[in-house]
C-alpha cells in the first residue's frame, strides 16, 4: 500500500528550474565561462562536489565553483526581490484530489530549507495539503546518491514499498532510484532519456497523470 507521495519542489511543484537555469548560465557569465542551457541542465540537483568537479571537466582547474555558486545565489536573491515562482500545471487540483479521494500523504522532500518551501508553497497556497515539509540538508553527499531519500523514508516513518517519488531531474531520479524507490520521472526542462527510463517505472508529461498511476492505490 502506498501511504506516502515524496515530490521533489524544484520543477516538479513549482516552476523555479528555468530562473535557475538563467542564474546559473548568468554566474558563469560574469567569471568568463559559457555554460549552455543542455550543460546546465546537468547541475539540477546535483551534489555540490560533483558539479565542482563537473566545472573543472568544462571550463579547466581556474573554475572556481564556489565563487560561481555565490553568484548564482546572488543573482537568485534579486530576482526574488520582485518575483515570485509560480505552481506548475495542474498542481493544485492534483493535491487537492489526492487530499480528497485517497488516505495517501503528501510530502515535499528537498535540499531547500523548510523556510524556502514555505515561501512559494504559501504564496501559490498549498501549504494546506502538505502533510511534511521533509527539508534534507547537510547529507554526506547529495543527488544523485540515495542519502537525501533514505533520510527522507525515515522521517516520514515509512518503508521503501510506501512511498512513490516524483523527480524532473536525472539527478533526483538517480537518487531515488539508488534508494530503492519506486520513481515518476515528470517532464520539466529534462527529456526522457535512457537513463531516466531504466531508473523510472513511469514517465509523465505534466501531473496530471499521475492520477491514472495512483488509481489502484485509491482507497476510499
Amino acid at each position: 500500500m502506498i501511504k506516502y507521495l515524496f515530490f521533489d519542489f524544484d520543477g516538479v511543484v513549482i516552476d523555479s528550474e528555468p530562473i535557475y537555469q538563467m542564474c546559473w548560465i548568468g554566474a558563469c557569465k560574469e567569471y568568463g565561462f559559457d555554460l549552455s542551457p543542455e550543460q546546465e541542465l546537468k547541475l539540477r540537483s546535483r551534489d555540490h562536489q560533483m558539479t565542482e568537479e563537473y566545472f573543472h571537466e568544462l571550463f579547466g582547474p581556474t573554475a572556481d565553483y564556489h565563487k560561481i555558486h555565490a553568484a548564482r545565489v546572488k543573482l537568485m536573491e534579486e530576482y526574488l526581490k520582485t518575483h515570485q515562482f509560480p505552481l506548475k500545471p495542474w498542481v493544485s487540483e492534483v493535491f487537492k484530489y489526492i487530499k480528497e479521494k485517497t488516505d495517501i500523504k503528501i510530502a515535499i522532500v528537498t535540499s531547500s530549507s523548510i523556510e524556502y518551501v514555505n515561501r512559494h508553497g504559501g504564496y501559490n497556497n498549498i501549504l494546506s495539503y502538505l502533510d511534511k515539509i521533509i527539508s534534507v540538508r547537510n547529507m554526506p553527499r547529495g543527488k544523485p546518491f540515495p542519502y537525501v531519500y533514505l533520510a527522507a523514508l525515515e522521517e516520514a516513518g515509512v518503508n521503501k514499498d510506501e512511498v512513490i517519488v516524483l523527480e524532473d531531474s536525472n539527478n533526483g531520479v538517480s537518487s531515488a532510484y539508488e534508494a530503492g524507490l519506486k520513481v515518476v520521472f515528470v517532464e520539466d526542462l529534462s527529456p526522457v532519456d535512457e537513463e531516466i527510463k531504466n531508473k523510472s517505472e513511469y514517465q509523465i508529461r505534466d501531473i496530471r497523470e499521475l492520477l491514472n498511476i495512483l488509481n489502484p492505490y485509491f482507497i476510499r
